[in-house]
């Protein structure tokens, strides 16, 4: 009978745990050194109540409705859209003298009453209101 030298074959296998040590190690390092963009404040600060300036005369008040998210904004019974940037142009030139007040509907979201704000405000008005959203009087 021959002699079986040979030594049984071990299987080998390939050990995970140096593999799991380099995955946390770069993402330990990614999170370390990657900066996070700051949150943005938006200052708003609440009209406060107070008697008029005897010497200051009121301007007069031209009220935007903001529609819906999509733009729509409803001025003077005509429709105008936020991005026909020649259109809202031409209303923010009319009503220079004016202080600009913008009513948003029941649905609208803060970013769109914003936007609205920003386009205008890039346009070159000068006086922005928003419209109180907790009178007593509901915007149709």
């Amino acid at each position: 009978m021959p002699l079986n030298l040979e030594q049984p074959k071990r299987k080998t296998g390939i050990s995970l745990t140096p593999l799991i040590d380099v995955v946390f190690i770069l993402l330990l390092f990614f999170m370390l050194t990657s900066s996070f963009v700051p949150w943005r404040i938006v200052d708003t600060p609440l009209a406060v109540s107070s008697a008029p300036k005897a010497d200051a005369e009121p301007k007069e008040v031209a009220v935007l409705t903001l529609e819906s998210n999509d733009g729509r904004v409803l001025f003077k019974n005509q429709l105008f859209v936020i991005d026909n940037a020649s259109q809202m142009s031409d209303l923010v030139e009319q009503n220079q003298d004016k202080t600009i007040a913008i009513k948003a509907k029941k649905g609208v979201t803060l970013q769109s009453l914003m936007l609205l704000a920003d386009q205008l405000k890039l346009l070159g008005a000068e006086n922005i209101s928003i419209a109180n959203a907790f009178s007593s009087k509901e915007t149709k």
